[in-house]
């Protein structure tokens, strides 16, 4: 239990310190040979802002799932405890975005000035998590809490990858001089775009036999319904 708790953190984590390579100073080229800055990289405290907001995070977002998952099987113990764990990985949450927003602009001055370009992603997502966390402060429609947590993350990384556009490394690589050519790009898009036609009713399918399931979120699956 303690190793899988571990890696659920660890993980994501890990790979949000692409994060910080991908804003340059880290990755350097000299002639045809590139090198990785370790040094740099370890002491950046862009890198471990982004490790910060990356824990709290995943913490934030499962209270916040599992306590509506709690309250849904009519467990109120369980509600109770993880909704003090929403409300307790709330305040760090905010913080660590806001440190991670401080840290941008020290890091890759020019990606900051264009999220501020674009401030109103920013400002909707501080509003749906004021949204989400009100509404669980008042034990009310956790689903659309939930809905608004989802809402609150898919502005911020909108915004962050928009802006962080046209670099995918800055600035060694971005999507004009590293973009495939127009077969393999089409390709791509119409497998991807197969993949979400797939994808997406699968999730819808699974929410509703199982999380939409009321006797089985109680745990009253081999029930007949009645």
């Amino acid at each position: 239990m303690a190793l899988y708790g571990a890696t659920g953190l660890l993980i994501p984590a890990v790979f949000s310190t692409i994060l910080a390579i991908s804003e340059g100073g880290i990755i350097e080229q000299v002639g045809d040979q590139v090198f990785f800055r370790w040094r740099e990289f370890l002491t950046n405290p862009y890198t471990w802002s982004v490790v910060l907001l990356a824990l709290v995070s995943v913490l934030y977002i499962s209270a916040m799932f599992l306590s509506y998952y709690a309250k849904r099987a009519g467990d109120e113990p369980a509600y109770e405890v993880l909704r003090e764990y929403a409300l307790l990985w709330s305040l760090p949450t905010i913080f660590a975005s806001f440190l991670a927003f401080l840290q941008i602009n020290k890091q890759n001055p020019a990606h900051f000035e264009q999220m501020v370009d674009i401030s109103w992603m920013f400002i909707a997502s501080f509003i749906c998590f004021v949204i989400a966390v009100s509404l669980v402060w008042k034990s009310k429609y956790l689903g659309w809490c939930f809905v608004a947590v989802m809402l609150q993350f898919a502005f911020a990384w909108y915004g962050y990858g928009r802006s962080h556009l046209p670099y995918i490394l800055y600035p060694y690589i971005n999507i004009y001089d590293s973009f495939t050519n127009r077969t393999m790009g089409i390709a791509l898009i119409t497998a991807f775009s197969l993949g979400l036609l797939v994808l997406i009713p699968s999730l819808v399918l699974i929410m509703k036999l199982f999380l939409f399931d009321a006797n089985y979120v109680r745990g009253n699956s081999g029930k007949k319904k009645g």
